[in-house]
């Protein structure tokens, strides 16, 4: 149940990072196509990451599981949101709008409504979790902070 948590917690840095990285250049060409696309391909990415997070759940309680999950991905949302506009962006005013917490309420009930979905699905393709699970996850997710927080620190824009 340990490694299994911890493959949560890095699934969700991962998805956290890519999502924004995928996010960076059309928001910043326009906020409109940004939350676009906020609200078309990132629910897309994180409900990935949550059947990723679901068939390796190690118990039958898959709710229950769904319910970790939501609280994991929505305890790094928050604080990663932090991290990236506080400190990383330096723009705390734009973090709290009603955006931000639509997502946090995505976070929040997106595993359970795909729990519920997709349940006698994720029983069929149920799997350990692996090792090779959490360094592939751990890999992409330092690659999307490594790159976003460069194209931001340098200042790139289209």
């Amino acid at each position: 149940m340990k490694k299994w948590v911890l493959y949560i917690f890095v699934l969700g840095f991962a998805t956290y990072w890519a999502s924004n990285l995928i996010l960076w250049f059309p928001w910043s060409y326009s906020t409109t196509l940004g939350v676009t696309l906020m609200l078309t391909v990132a629910p897309l990415l994180w409900a990935y990451a949550t059947l990723l997070a679901l068939k390796t759940y190690p118990k039958n309680r898959l709710l229950k599981g769904a319910l970790i999950i939501a609280l994991i991905f929505l305890l790094l949302a928050a604080i990663m949101d932090y991290i990236f506009f506080g400190h990383i962006r330096n723009a705390m005013k734009e973090l709290y709008h009603p955006t931000t917490f639509y997502g946090y309420g995505f976070l929040l009930f997106w595993p359970l409504i795909l729990a519920l979905i997709f349940k006698n699905k994720i029983s069929k393709w149920k799997k350990n979790t692996a090792n090779i699970d959490l360094i592939k996850a751990g890999i992409s997710g330092m690659i999307c902070f490594g790159v976003l927080t460069f194209i931001i620190i340098l200042g790139i824009e289209i």
